[in-house]
């Protein structure tokens, strides 16, 4: 899906790159183009990786091209999308937005004078939850509820994607309920997931978090509720809600460590409560999805690795 919006001298200098190590792909009006390739950011040429001089330089023309093809032809039917900041398309390939915001009694209309895209690509790596499953399961064999903590970019979303088929493979009579508010998870496309989330998955993709927690609860009665990104009131609020009908909850949250999180005044409840039973913190130091320490409900470490 990705060479289908970009424009051909764009997908001719990505040929050069080996696209499983292709993460993200940076455009900002007037400023070169760059790419989070191996974890490093490079700038783009027409050969490939290149150093700043030979870097492509980003065109308005280039960005109203690729806004184009990503809607289908017709920026109007995905304003809704672009009022969140993104653009979702297959294969799970989700574009940032930045621009004008057009507002009306504190209402947002549109973005409009489009100015820098974050393209971003997703990886399907297999075993990458391997050691934080082993550690979320009681002695009743139930899930725990769990909080994937990590920085932006580091792969908080590909190990929340391998724990469902993690999750699957310990118990085949666990319901997964997976809520891809911007269709990174799963890359469904007519339903149908790209990626691999397990066979006992169920997915609502789009609308949101809260409307999907609470109604998804009523609606397929899951064990677990596996979300992406949360931290507003209303998230928590519907957390708190599943967690005090029985369901658990595998969730990911902004935060460079352990400490940082813990000054999350949103989450100040959940914390002395003890709602989350385990608390994996993320980083990108060795890769995507590098583990540096998992938590119990006490905060206390159980298991570093290095």
């Amino acid at each position: 899906m990705l060479k289908d919006i970009l424009p051909d001298f764009l997908n001719k200098s990505i040929s050069f790159l080996k696209f499983d190590d292709l993460c993200e792909l940076r455009l900002r009006l007037s400023m070169p183009i760059t790419v989070n390739y191996k974890n490093t950011y490079y700038f783009l040429g027409a050969n490939g990786v290149c150093n700043e001089n030979d870097a492509i330089i980003c065109t308005n023309e280039i960005l109203k091209y690729i806004i184009s093809k990503a809607s289908n032809y017709s920026v109007y039917a995905v304003n809704d999308e672009l009022k969140e900041g993104f653009l979702s398309v297959g294969d799970g390939i989700r574009i940032g937005i930045t621009g004008t915001v057009v507002m009306q009694e504190d209402k947002i209309l549109t973005v409009k004078n489009i100015s820098s895209l974050n393209i971003r690509i997703p990886h399907q790596i297999v075993g990458s939850s391997y050691k934080i499953s082993k550690l979320i399961f009681d002695d009743a064999g139930q899930v725990l509820s769990t909080l994937i903590i990590g920085s932006p970019g580091v792969g908080k979303t590909t190990i929340l994607r391998d724990l469902c088929v993690q999750i699957n493979k310990v118990r085949r009579d666990i319901n997964i309920l997976l809520l891809d508010e911007r269709l990174e998870i799963s890359s469904s496309v007519n339903g149908v997931p790209s990626l691999n989330v397990g066979t006992s998955t169920d997915i609502i993709c789009g609308g949101k978090k809260d409307f999907n927690i609470t109604n998804g609860i009523r609606s397929m009665s899951p064990n677990v509720v596996i979300v992406d990104e949360i931290g507003s009131t209303n998230d928590i609020k519907a957390i708190e809600y599943a967690m005090n009908s029985g369901v658990s909850i595998i969730a990911s949250v902004h935060s460079k460590d352990i400490f940082e999180f813990q000054k999350k005044y949103e989450f100040e409840n959940l914390i002395k409560s003890r709602a989350f039973k385990r608390f994996a913190v993320i980083s990108g130091i060795n890769g995507k999805g590098t583990i540096d320490n998992v938590y119990d409900e006490f905060l206390r470490p159980i298991l570093r690795y290095i």
